[in-house]
């Protein structure tokens, strides 16, 4: 849905698709009707980003970027990694019109701004295919996390410097969603075994062990641990629900959503003490 207007970007998918999945349609929800259509893909469509410029559609292994009109022009695409699950990150802006792909090579991070296809950087951010990322408000922070979902790692957008580098857990683990706070203090990350984990951004967090340790003892003690766990309820390792946690407009409150039909609501959080409700609701 593009943000604060009346248009979303539909894909036909399920047992009995009413639109083919090889095609993105733009459809106002004021007017009740189609307003684009962008037809003969070359593959699945896994995803779509709107800004109030650009159509972003993710293939399996491609990314094409259209004009937001209704002659829809294709300006530009670019090569992925397989990325089936459509990946990608969108700044919303008028003047940001910052975007995060996974590259070709696996684990590895692109960012591009649309205004200047040209200016480009990639971001060697995990060994493992990524799963999950997230610009912070104003795009200079790249949140990211791979398919092992063990590290969460922060990145300067503009330069690909690692800034800091957290640890969720030891055991691997899906990564639903990653959210930064308004001000970018902190960060929220949803994770397959029904934790919700927040991490703080004050200071850096890479640090060094000088004595000599293997190299899993060394990622150990490098990485930030969460200061906040939540435990969300009926979701454990062996029984994932996709859930989205995010921080709440009140400073120091979370919320999120469960394709379940749970909804949680925290409103405080401090040293892993919590407050707030769990409800749940029919679909």
């Amino acid at each position: 849905m593009l943000y604060k207007y009346n248009y979303l970007g539909l894909v036909g998918g399920g047992l009995n698709p009413q639109f083919p999945t090889n095609e993105v349609i733009i459809w106002d929800d004021l007017e009740r009707s189609v307003v684009i259509r962008i037809s003969d893909m070359p593959s699945r469509v896994c995803g779509v980003r709107l800004r109030r410029d650009r159509i972003v559609v993710i293939l399996e292994q491609m990314i094409k970027v259209y004009s937001f009109s209704v002659e829809s022009e294709l300006l530009v695409e670019f090569e992925t990694a397989r990325n089936s699950n459509g990946l990608c990150c969108l700044m919303g802006h008028a003047d940001r019109a910052l975007m995060a792909f996974p590259a070709k090579q696996p684990g590895v991070v692109r960012t591009v701004d649309l205004a200047d296809p040209t200016i480009s950087i990639e971001i060697a951010a995990h060994e493992s295919p990524l799963a999950c990322m997230a610009f912070n408000n104003d795009g200079t922070l790249l949140a990211t996390a791979s398919e092992k979902g063990t590290l969460i790692r922060i990145f300067d957008s503009q330069n690909g410097l690692k800034l800091h580098e957290f640890r969720r857990g030891t055991n691997p683990a899906v990564i639903y969603s990653i959210s930064f706070n308004h001000d970018s203090t902190l960060l929220c990350v949803g994770s397959g075994h029904g934790t919700v984990h927040v991490f703080s951004l004050s200071g850096s967090s890479i640090t060094y062990p000088k004595r000599a340790e293997s190299n899993f003892l060394k990622k150990y003690i490098s990485a930030k641990h969460s200061f906040v766990r939540i435990q969300v309820p009926t979701v454990t390792k062996y029984n994932q629900v996709p859930f989205i946690c995010a921080f709440g407009a009140e400073p120091q409150s979370l919320i999120g959503k469960l394709f379940s039909g749970f909804f949680l609501h925290f409103d405080k959080f401090d040293d892993n003490v919590y407050y707030g409700n769990i409800f749940s609701y029919l679909w």
